[in-house]
């Protein structure tokens, strides 16, 4: 085989070691891969896929056989398994002879076919790849992703298999679907009607998907605070916390984000949520089970106020936590729980039944809020869980995002946390697209798998080229700009429009009516932003054209992201402009063009959201949009 100059290798995640040989081995050579019978049909699906790849670059599939022995004196690829650390490690051999894949396990071997698949897209023109040798295996044994999709979203079952698929290319193994109310409980449809819910099939569809790609589903129900849809239901108004007539009140995304916690001393709450546990443990063949229990915003301050004042929120919090966990224990799993309220009471930390897994919760690039020292401490096992910066935004936070994800993966290693679970959440309606977030999906699949080895530059490059098929590595350049213009946050507005007369008071400017984050906006800067995202946005379709991307829709779903941001800056910049009586800059547009870009942008989201996701509440978003657009006309036209 000659030798040539080529293009750096990109891997995600980067292994731990490699060596190249310096020769390349020419794909059109391969006839076989030859699988082992003791492999069985996991070890035949893994050569098909392999042979599917091959096939693509080449133009002709190798044939997949249950061979011990190779027929023929061409080059072939050959499977097996071999005695190394763990079932999830792996030895990939490229020579000039043929290709040898080996994991100390099935899972082991599926990533080594996912490395070599890697390696493939990224042939030359000849068709030729490096020869190498590669020794990896992972830092985190459980590396998860954990998905909102009860905050607005909720998507199709085809949108889920392939996310599934997509994660496990990037060797991660846990996956948790965040519920609240999207799952179809059957003696509680007034939990769930309207929001296009999860059915059992669904999930054991999910789950079987998952299992043959070594994706452990694991079960997420909120079951304690989070619990906004149930409490407003006239059936179980009378279980919340909050002694309000719940179910006349319109709908508030602050009281839902902020609010309704159950009412943790009436024997019903427990009722209630034993029957949902019990419902939906059943369907998932993992052996976790996520209670959630976080931010219990209003407990203690309703109905056991009184219990509170004698006893404390944290033992109200710890009595009804242990009493989930001890469900969960007859269900015959391990629960989880998200560590933020009892991480804020350490005194109870040692007092958490056993066995249970707390989630440490931080999303900051500074990582203010990490407990994993006090779990440590209290001998409390626990995953470390950053985010991708996705929530209440049209462009993920990549900065943010990747200081905190790389950041929390070396705390989590130094203080022993048995799991890193990356986080996507969904706040006020979950529009970020979900291709948005696939940067940070890989980020903290590659810091989980090797944590010291994942530098942001070389994620960067290597995201560029796996994923949006740009050799250059300037397309995640672009994406980092385009989230650096975004000056005006959707929260302020659903802040704005919100009708609950729970906002804290402070929050609001009474002279303008408007909040008093949006009043810190430099309308100048707003506009000359969002004329720097549309300039972004020419330019990432000329560097990433149609086709180019592993995934069409996330480059439609950039796109957009960049013109609605664009149009967001400037709704803010208009808004205080008029607010405070100050003209807008020259080149501005006029107010009632930037309204009718808002319901232009509501036709144009529609057929994205919908591309991916159930109508679930797009109906909230376009409501929002539209009244976004009524109030800027009013505003504009009555200005004096």
């Amino acid at each position: 085989m000659k030798k040539a100059a080529t293009a750096p290798l990109h891997l995600i995640p980067p292994p731990k070691r490699l060596r190249s040989t310096g020769a390349r081995f020419a794909l059109p050579a391969l006839r076989e891969i030859l699988v082992p019978a003791d492999l069985g049909a996991p070890g035949l699906d893994t050569a098909r896929q392999l042979a599917t790849e091959i096939g693509l670059a080449t133009g002709h599939e190798p044939l997949a056989t249950v061979h011990r022995i190779s027929t023929s004196d061409t080059p072939a690829i050959v499977l097996g398994l071999a005695r190394l650390p763990s079932p999830e490690h792996y030895r990939l051999r490229i020579s000039p002879r043929g290709i040898d894949l080996r994991g100390g396990g099935a899972p082991g071997l599926f990533y080594a076919a996912q490395t070599l698949i890697q390696i493939v897209r990224q042939a030359d023109r000849r068709h030729t790849i490096p020869t190498l040798t590669i020794d990896d295996g992972p830092d985190y044994p459980s590396r998860g992703l954990y998905h909102d999709i009860s905050r607005g979203k909720v998507p199709t079952r085809a949108t889920l298999l392939a996310l599934i698929e997509k994660l496990a290319h990037y060797k991660i193994n846990h996956l948790q679907l965040y519920i609240e109310h999207t799952y179809a409980f059957a003696r509680h449809p007034d939990i769930w009607a309207g929001a296009d819910p999860l059915t059992a099939d669904d999930i054991r569809a999910l789950d079987e998907h998952a299992a043959r790609h070594h994706i452990d589903l694991v079960p997420s129900l909120s079951c304690f605070g989070h619990f906004y849809t149930a409490l407003v239901s006239p059936r179980k108004q009378h279980l919340n916390e909050l002694p309000i007539d719940a179910a006349r009140l319109p709908f508030s995304w602050w009281d839902r984000m902020g609010h309704y916690t159950l009412d943790c001393c009436n024997p019903e709450s427990l009722r209630l949520v034993r029957e949902l546990i019990l419902e939906l443990r059943p369907l998932f063949r993992s052996r976790y089970f996520n209670i959630c229990c976080d931010e219990t915003f209003d407990l203690g301050k309703g109905r056991n106020a009184a219990h509170a004042a004698r006893h404390g929120t944290g033992r109200l919090y710890l009595d009804f936590l242990n009493k989930l966990i001890r469900i969960v224990h007859e269900a015959d799993a391990t629960p989880m729980f998200w560590g933020d309220i009892v991480g804020n009471h350490p005194e109870l930390v040692s007092r958490v039944r056993r066995p249970a897994i707390a989630l440490d919760w931080d999303y900051s690039a500074d990582l203010r809020d990490t407990k994993a020292r006090l779990f440590k401490k209290a001998k409390l096992p626990f995953h470390i869980c950053p985010g991708v910066s996705g929530w209440d935004r049209w462009i993920n936070g990549l900065d943010t995002a990747t200081e905190n994800i790389l950041r929390f993966a070396r705390h989590g290693r130094r203080h022993r946390a048995a799991g890193l679970l990356n986080t996507d959440w969904g706040d006020r309606g979950h529009i970020n697209c979900l291709g948005n977030s696939f940067h940070g999906f890989l980020l903290g699949a590659a810091a989980a798998w090797n944590t010291n080895g994942t530098a942001a530059d070389a994620f960067d490059a290597a995201f560029a080229r796996l994923e949006l098929g740009d050799r250059t590595g300037r397309a995640t350049a672009l994406m980092r700009d385009a989230a650096r213009q975004a000056l005006v946050s959707w929260r302020e507005f659903t802040f704005w429009l919100d009708p609950t007369p729970h906002h804290p008071t402070d929050s609001w400017d009474p002279a303008t009516g408007l909040p008093a984050a949006l009043l810190d906006i430099n309308p100048r800067r707003a506009f000359a932003a969002a004329d720097r995202l549309e300039r972004i946005r020419d330019r990432f379709a000329r560097l990433v054209p149609p086709g180019a991307a592993a995934d069409p829709l996330a480059r439609e779903e950039f796109l957009f992201g960049c013109h609605a941001q664009a149009v967001s800056n400037r709704l803010g910049a208009w808004l205080v402009c008029l607010a405070r009586n100050k003209p807008a800059p020259k080149n501005a547009p006029p107010a009632t063009a930037v309204a009718d870009d808002l319901r232009r942008l509501e036709a144009d989201f529609s057929p994205i959201w919908h591309a991916r996701n159930r109508p679930s509440e797009y109906w909230r978003i376009k409501t929002t949009l539209l009244e976004l657009a009524r109030r800027l006309d009013f505003a504009a036209l009555h200005h004096t």
